[in-house]
């Protein structure tokens, strides 16, 4: 059932990004949030019962990560790449530099010190909302230290709410460290974790916290500043769902389909936008999704020829 679920977070993403609105609450948040919680679920599952145990185990998994994210974020980009050129949309401005950080990721998290146009303008940000995989690179960096090492855990958890509340108190920039920075969201990351080892006490605890914190917010009308109430909703709503989900074992078709296609949803999304109002002239909601479906089943059909490629090249190699 994650296939689904991260199907309709990914289209979810992309409404958000067309300015399309849920009774006054960016769904787009409340889907990113989400997205971390399965993430940090996905990694206790591949580090505990899939990558080997061994010498280099955290290397594998940082290999694994890397294979995962970066062959179609590369053709994703590629595509963004020949369009802007093409088509001079946005009047795009590369140099050397700029190009680094989007191939990084990495520092797409800090665009609000590189450059403050990054979800409005494609002069130098080739996928905009890459800004959140920067987020989730840095937390598989981290994640299986968390896995490993319960006091890492408990101590990267109680950190990481503390800024998050403060953030959300605007004792802190609550955009940057209530919904974008590592420092303030690992912790939904380790609820995923938490959710996959059944840690039923601590995920109790953690979501009464949320609950009370977010009628606190109320209280002070601090809600609709920045994303507490997105953040909050994904982390109440998140925590049972993913659990609940959890448990269903029968497999259900097109599940992995749509799972797969889901992470190029994410990427190409913004892509369709551009091209559409470059040749369209505004955005229209059935063609961007439409051109989206089509880039995404492209870039998952361009991934599978490259894995099978590699294995005939191994096969040939050991012959």
């Amino acid at each position: 059932m994650f296939g689904y679920l991260r199907f309709v977070l990914a289209i979810l993403v992309m409404l958000s990004h067309l300015d399309i609105r849920f009774f006054t609450l960016n769904q787009g948040v409340f889907a990113v949030t989400i997205f971390y919680m399965l993430a940090g679920y996905v990694v206790s599952y591949l580090y505990t019962s899939v990558i080997p145990n061994g010498k280099y185990k955290i290397l594998l998994f940082y290999k694994d990560r890397i294979k995962r994210i970066f062959p179609l974020y590369l053709y994703i980009i590629s595509l963004t790449i020949v369009f802007l050129l093409l088509t001079n949309y946005g009047n795009p401005h590369f140099t050397p530099l700029k190009l680094i950080y989007n191939i990084t990721i990495i520092p797409l998290n800090y665009y609000m010190y590189i450059d403050s146009t990054i979800l409005t303008n494609p002069s130098w940000c080739l996928i905009p909302p890459a800004w959140s995989l920067g987020t989730e690179l840095q937390a598989y960096i981290l994640l299986p230290f968390a896995i490993i090492s319960l006091k890492f855990r408990y101590f990267f958890i109680f950190l990481s709410i503390i800024i998050y509340t403060l953030a959300n108190l605007t004792l802190l920039h609550p955009d940057y460290f209530g919904y974008r920075f590592i420092v303030g969201v690992f912790f939904i990351f380790l609820i995923g974790v938490s959710i996959r080892e059944s840690k039923y006490k601590l995920l109790t605890i953690i979501w009464i916290f949320v609950l009370i914190l977010i009628l606190i917010l109320i209280y002070l009308d601090l809600e609709k500043i920045a994303y507490a109430r997105e953040t909050s909703l994904g982390i109440l709503v998140g925590i049972p769902l993913i659990h609940i989900l959890s448990k269903i074992k029968r497999k259900f078709l097109f599940n992995s389909l749509l799972g797969s296609i889901s992470y190029a949803i994410f990427l190409s999304h913004f892509l369709s936008i551009w091209i559409i109002e470059a040749f369209w002239g505004k955005k229209e909601t059935i063609l961007i999704l439409i051109l989206t479906i089509f880039i995404s089943f492209s870039g998952v059909f361009v991934e599978e020829y490259i894995k099978k490629l590699k294995k005939s090249i191994k096969k040939i190699q050991f012959k």
